[in-house]
């Protein structure tokens, strides 16, 4: 190479590539970015003749790194003894996927309550890193993103919010003029919002709280773009508790190729930010992930490694749906959603029990004490509607969760532990305790750690949650008739409350209907009683359509699908006007995004969750008070 170089300040992509970019004056060639942070830079000779200028563009900003926790299983398992496959679930991301993924569906999961307790033996899964790689825009090599610990989460879920991450974050500028979605929406509200994140109040997309619009020339704005965004995924084992995973997730692991003996190296966040010789990071959530995230900051002194979190479709007070599905297992507005849910959630109570009762992660989904401020959830009426039973009145732990009665949630202990797996350890650890006891230790331990979780918050959070379709109602900024795309109303739809159904006698109160006889449970939502003198069927909701005017209330409510509004609403305490501070104000919390027009699991691939992303992460930014700066 002939003649000088020289440094610029011009962004570059966190890429190990490096492109060139010439002129008739200059070869500019873009710097990269090793895997240990180094910036460097490929050029190749010029002949002699060739006298001009040479210059290497070296993105110098810092790196702040921003790591994705997933959802309840969305990150893969494998058996650690023997290294197959525990919870690997379809990719419907590409040509020929699709028939794939039916394969899988209609094959099922393993098949019968003792066969799936086996295999999804919390204490013998492990989180595999060794998952499919989609790159998308991304800039990234396989191998970075797999070292980042892109391939430990489920491939359709998560990697084109991973990649769209890492481009967008470090792409906001280019030739010194904001860049992408920042600044220009899209025309039809598919692939971004109509309108761009600068220049647009927050409120258009459903903010709530104190941010206010930003544009090219705000703090906000110039904070986000002093540093570069390394995107990082972790991935966690869901069946064991959340306060387990948000340890785990802080301090990272090993994990041990079962085949070739390969130990590959899943780093923790205090490990992430050790790499990029930062203090913090910042973290965004999907689903369950904000659990974990709110316990490795309140539990385990993760928050002065966090700078902020962005919380997306998190059941920040639990979802009935979890506590419906031990009395029905799982089910499905459609058939199409019911073959997909059942062969992976398990066709009844039995199937599902047999897992989910030793799985402390999923049990912490359940309702938690403040869901509704403590409100009635688990409804039993008459056929024109009638109250007769609403629990809990005090204790869902006393009344539903550890209560034997048939109304309850588990009155059938013979569908715990059906391997024999627990009784095995129980009896290695000589602990006296029987199955039905030990589940009920279990959930008394689920629900402390609830409580300890209420109102409590990383202190500087972020929440983006759902709220049915996007009408013009939520869209109260937006200049009709144009809206960005939705899911239609019946999509997200799901249960508020659990509402039981029967034709009892008339007369029959709340004390009669507690001691009425059981006669058969066929475990998918049926049940024979005998109350009043009288043989009476019982049968729970089983789709998510909700109610038309004039019927009576079924307890299927808006949300995202599977999260109700009540739930996620709960991250708007103090927040949002007209919401009820019964339970207390969401400490940490300073912005709330409401929308509509997404499904739980793809949260983040609509328009307005990622406007409201990206508007976050700026805020957050803001807020660093870095060494750099």
């Amino acid at each position: 190479m002939s003649n000088s170089t020289s440094d610029t300040s011009r962004s570059a992509p966190d890429s190990n590539t490096a492109p060139s970019a010439d002129n008739d004056d200059v070869v500019r060639i873009v710097g990269g970015f090793d895997d240990d942070g180094t910036p460097y830079a490929r050029a190749v000779l010029t002949p002699n003749e060739d006298q001009r200028t040479k210059e290497i563009l070296v993105d110098h900003r810092p790196a702040i790194p921003v790591i994705f926790l997933p959802g309840v299983m969305g990150t893969l398992l494998s058996d650690k003894t023997t290294g197959k496959p525990v919870w690997s679930p379809p990719n419907l991301d590409a040509i020929g996927s699709g028939i794939v993924g039916v394969a899988s569906v209609l094959a099922g999961w393993p098949v019968g309550a003792a066969k799936r307790a086996k295999h999804f033996d919390p204490d013998q899964a492990v989180v595999d890193p060794r998952g499919p790689i989609k790159l998308g825009n991304s800039g990234l090599t396989e191998e970075e993103a797999r070292r980042r610990g892109w391939g430990a989460l489920h491939r359709w879920s998560y990697q084109p919010t991973l990649a769209w991450l890492e481009y967008t974050l470090n792409h906001p500028m280019l030739a010194g003029l904001p860049h992408g979605e920042w600044v220009q929406g899209d025309a039809e509200g598919v692939h971004a919002a109509l309108k761009a994140v600068l220049g647009t109040d927050p409120a258009d997309y459903g903010g709530y709280g104190q941010g206010r619009q930003i544009d090219a020339n705000s703090e906000a704005f110039k904070s986000l773009v002093r540093y570069r965004y390394r995107v990082y995924a972790i991935g966690y084992n869901w069946l064991k508790s959340n306060d387990i995973s948000g340890k785990q997730v802080l301090d990272g692991f090993d994990y041990t190729d079962q085949k070739t003996k390969k130990v590959t190296r899943v780093m923790g966040i205090r490990e992430i930010c050790r790499e990029n010789n930062v203090e913090k990071a910042i973290i965004i959530t999907h689903s369950m992930g904000g659990l974990v995230a709110r316990m490795a900051s309140q539990f385990h002194g993760g928050a002065d490694a966090i700078y902020g979190v962005i919380h997306g479709a998190q059941p920040a007070t639990g979802a009935p749906l979890f506590a419906k599905r031990f009395r029905t297992g799982a089910e499905g507005t459609t058939f199409q959603d019911r073959l997909a849910n059942q062969s992976l959630l398990g066709r009844n109570a039995a199937e599902f029990v047999a897992v989910a009762s030793s799985a402390e992660g999923p049990m912490e989904l359940a309702p938690m004490p403040d869901y509704i401020d403590g409100a009635p959830w688990w409804i039993f009426t008459d056929k024109k509607g009638k109250e007769i039973m609403a629990l809990p009145e005090d204790s869902a732990l006393d009344e539903i969760y550890i209560n034997d009665k048939w109304y309850a949630l588990l009155p059938d202990s013979s569908l715990l532990d059906p391997a024999g797996i627990v009784k095995k350890k129980l009896e290695e650890q000589r602990n006296p305790a029987c199955m039905h006891d030990y589940f009920k230790q279990v959930m008394a331990d689920v629900v402390d750690r609830q409580k300890r979780l209420r109102n409590n918050y990383h202190p500087n959070t972020y929440a983006i949650y759902g709220n049915g379709e996007l009408t013009k109602a939520s869209a109260i900024n937006q200049e009709p008739p144009k809206l960005e795309t939705s899911a239609p109303e019946e999509k997200l739809m799901t249960w508020g409350k659990v509402v039981w159904q029967g034709d009892f006698p008339e007369g029959v109160d709340e004390k009669q209907l507690k001691a009425a006889q059981l006669v058969h449970d066929n475990h998918k939502g049926e049940l024979t009683i005998i109350v009043g003198g009288r043989t009476v069927k019982v049968t729970v909701q089983q789709k998510a359509i909700a109610q038309k005017n004039g019927e009576r209330d079924n307890g299927i409510i808006a949300g995202d699908g599977t999260v109700p509004i009540w739930s996620a609403e709960a991250q708007a305490r103090g927040v949002t006007p007209n919401l009820s501070m019964a339970s207390g104000k969401a400490k940490g919390v300073q912005m709330v995004f409401v929308q509509g027009g997404y499904e739980h699991q793809f949260c983040f691939d609509h328009p307005w969750s990622r406007w409201a992303t990206l508007y976050s992460m700026a805020q957050v930014a803001h807020s660093i008070k870095a060494r750099f700066q």
